[in-house]
């Protein structure tokens, strides 16, 4: 036993670069990203263990800087292309897609509700002027699952 507490306390390489791997396989089962950054943070603090001979806190160290640095980076990352240009997010979302379609009023939209046509089905439509039925109109928002629709000119 204290073999082995000798080899782990005079190789601490391997020490971090079996815990990134730990932590990458981790990341396998789901982390969302935190399991990838602090595995590759140890297997880079591995590397650097393995040319330059530093001592146990330093490396400790060196982990939690590069853990935090990375995650943050993962972070402004995701916040940056997690979003369309008009800044909503597209994630879990699909609705958004919508948004621009031209389509044609299926029920009279009257006092300000009614419904159009999409693909094979319809749906709740808001417009600010009453149409009739067949009007082509465009998606300019969603609101959950109601559409806010305008007229076009036919």
């Amino acid at each position: 036993m204290t073999d082995f507490l000798t080899v782990i306390y005079d190789y601490p390489h391997w020490v971090f670069i079996a815990l990134g791997g730990i932590l990458l396989i981790l990341e396998l089962l789901g982390t969302s990203g935190y399991g990838l950054w602090s595995g590759i943070a140890a297997i880079v603090v591995g590397l650097i263990a393995w040319v330059v001979h530093l001592s146990w806190p330093i490396l400790w160290i060196l982990f939690a800087i590069f853990t935090l640095v990375s995650a943050y980076l993962w972070w402004v990352w995701l916040k940056k292309h997690g979003k369309d240009k008009s800044g909503k997010s597209e994630i879990n979302q699909p609705q958004q897609e919508l948004i621009g379609i031209k389509t044609i009023v299926t029920e009279a939209i009257i006092n300000g509700s009614g419904r159009v046509k999409i693909k094979d089905g319809t749906w709740s439509a808001k417009c600010n002027q009453d149409l009739e039925v067949g009007q082509p109109v465009e998606v300019i928002a969603v609101d959950g699952l109601v559409l806010k629709v305008k007229a076009l000119n036919r």
